[in-house]
């Protein structure tokens, strides 16, 4: 491991551990830590809709075993030494989790430079100097268990491919060696030492096979991923004119298919008495892929998500993820070399089909076109084209090519510092910390109200307000109920929520409600509390930039630079810090 490597290695270990407050997507917290979360310690979480008895379209039995099994350890041990819990530890051990987990892409980079002779040192680097592994990688996003497994599936693949090229290697130069032999001593002797040959038909069958099963499980959207290498996999290490082509295919896909199985079945019972379908009372099997695709496969559920165009991932998530990679790519094509080749009929110029850097190359292409043909698109869902496309474009960042090439080493590092920091730095990064403050604020509140609005959802689990025990009905009880305004802010529908939930308190006592709101909305807010007479304190969270809010952004700055000049510097320093933070109000209300 050269020195570079492991400085970025140790770089995304502590970022990712200690430092990293941004909050990517909701799905980062409520498809994994919030029902493990709920689970484990029995506390009040935001269930989403995916995880319904009835019809669950995610599976439970991966999310247990990275989550699950690592929080029940830490759990033991901080009960045997009395360590008390609090949202930053329970963030720490799930990101400890899936920081090890972003360390499988790597291993399998690794291997597969290993496996085909090549100097993994500038793969290595390449891959962890993207902000995609040092961020995305490292969320507790499905999509980064995906990155995992697919860079897996590629490593399984490609050594199977080398194995059967020199086992087929060796068979063909032992064959061209007694070709015009015609002793029967001879041909005892070919037949012995091919016979010695170690089979390559099945090589890694059963890891491909258990890979595919939990992949599938994980996210159905794999075997999107999944196709192009269980292809190569199934037709590799075969001459054009072999006549045992399509029988060899078929076996192998058969084989394969019942290696699936016993994972298959698995995660279908895990899922079955977990989502409570076999009971003492009734027996019945969920397949949550199954109900994953159902779901996906209607537009107006799609529609529910956000519609998107459909060249988006090509033209704005590609780029977006890996920049100057994307541009290399295409040019790793070579388009027009290809055309030419083919309005030349010079097709045995064609680059070998069954090469390791096709299928990398195709492995980017085919899951790209298979994606951009559903209408629901987001960034995340193409993290694991990060090895595939990483293997491609490596060449260019050697000394070979850099010498033409000099700005392209200062326009990567550049791009990926932007992204590291937008997205591990400002992207909903007042929330975690917010929700650490909260936790310590409403320890000893019996009812605890969260308003939010234009920030993404406040993943309540972490604050570990056990959940109601209906047997202790007459003890005093936490109560913690949150509301979510959505990306308005509306005078009116504020003041009747926080009135509506002071209706519900039936005892004298002041209310203590929690309104959160991103910082370019508070002028407007705290006119609203004026003129409503609400009495409130405030806390500042920096930084947090929040997209749901973008057009206040703009109109905020354009207000403090334009209509405040005679405002002293501090002030207007504290303003626009204010402007870019999370700003969590604390609303005090006198019931009668």
């Amino acid at each position: 491991m050269s020195l570079e490597y492991g400085c970025l290695v140790a770089f995304r270990i502590l970022s990712t551990v200690f430092v990293q407050n941004g909050y990517v997507h909701p799905d980062e917290f409520f498809q994994t830590t919030e029902i493990i979360t709920g689970d484990v310690f029995g506390v009040v979480h935001d269930r989403p809709w995916e995880f319904n008895k009835d019809a669950p379209v995610r599976s439970i039995g991966l999310l247990y075993g990275i989550f699950g099994m690592p929080l029940y350890i830490a759990k033991w041990i901080f009960k045997l030494y009395k360590i008390p819990w609090n949202p930053f530890l329970l963030m720490f051990v799930f990101r400890l989790v899936t920081c090890a987990v972003s360390f499988v892409t790597d291993y399998s980079l690794y291997k597969i430079c290993k496996i085909l002779k090549l100097k993994s040192n500038r793969y290595l680097l390449l891959l962890s100097s993207s902000y995609v592994i040092i961020v995305f990688g490292t969320k507790t996003f499905t999509n980064s268990l995906e990155l995992a497994l697919v860079s897996l599936l590629l490593w399984k693949v490609v050594d199977s491919m080398t194995v059967s090229d020199k086992v087929i290697a060796a068979e063909n130069e032992i064959r061209n060696t007694y070709a015009y032999r015609t002793s029967i001593t001879d041909k005892v002797v070919m037949s012995r030492k091919l016979r010695l040959l170690p089979s390559h038909h099945f090589s890694h069958c059963l890891e491909i096979g258990t890979i595919l099963a939990v992949g599938t499980f994980n996210r159905p959207t794999f075997l999107l991923f999944a196709v192009t290498p269980i292809f190569y996999w199934v037709s590799r290490g075969f001459s054009k004119n072999d006549d045992r082509f399509m029988k060899i295919f078929n076996i192998r896909f058969i084989v394969l298919f019942l290696c699936t199985l016993p994972g298959v079945f698995t995660f279908i019972l895990i899922d079955s008495f977990y989502f409570e379908h076999i009971t003492e009372n009734k027996a019945s099997l969920v397949v949550t892929p199954l109900n994953f695709i159902k779901y996906n496969i209607k537009p107006s559920n799609l529609a529910e998500h956000g519609i998107h165009f459909r060249m988006t991932h090509a033209i704005i998530n590609t780029p977006l993820l890996f920049n100057v990679l994307t541009v290399l790519f295409l040019g790793r094509l070579q388009f027009n070399s290809l055309v030419k080749i083919i309005l030349n009929h010079h097709y045995h110029l064609l680059p070998n089909i069954f090469e390791v850097n096709t299928l990398m190359m195709a492995n980017v292409i085919i899951p790209l076109f298979l994606l951009s043909i559903f209408p629901h698109q987001e960034p995340r869902f193409l993290l694991p084209l990060l090895l595939p496309i990483v293997f491609s474009t490596s060449k260019y960042f050697s000394s070979h090519y850099m010498k033409d090439l000099k700005c392209l080493l200062p326009i990567w590092c550049f791009s990926n510092i932007i992204g590291f920091i937008f997205y591990g730095y400002l992207h909903q990064a007042g929330v975690t910390p917010m929700i650490s403050h909260l936790f310590h604020d409403i320890k000893h509140a019996s009812n605890t109200y969260v308003i939010h609005s234009h920030t993404y959802s406040i993943p309540v689990g972490l604050l570990m307000v056990p959940q109601l025990n209906e047997s202790l009905l007459y003890t005093n009880q936490r109560h913690i109920k949150v509301y979510d305004l959505g990306s308005s802010l509306d005078p009116d529908a504020l003041y009747d929520t926080v009135m509506n939930i002071s209706k519900h308190i039936t005892c004298k006592e002041e209310l203590a409600v929690y309104f959160a709101l991103s910082g370019p909305l508070i002028k407007q807010f705290e006119s609203v509390g004026n003129v409503s007479s609400l009495k409130y304190t405030k806390n500042t969270f920096f930084p947090h930039l929040s997209m749901e809010s973008l057009s206040f952004y703009f109109t905020s700055m354009i207000d403090l630079l334009y209509h405040d000049n005679n405002t002293p510097y501090y002030i207007s320093l504290t303003e626009l810090r204010d402007i870019f933070s999370l700003v969590l109000y604390k609303i005090t209300i006198k019931t009668e």
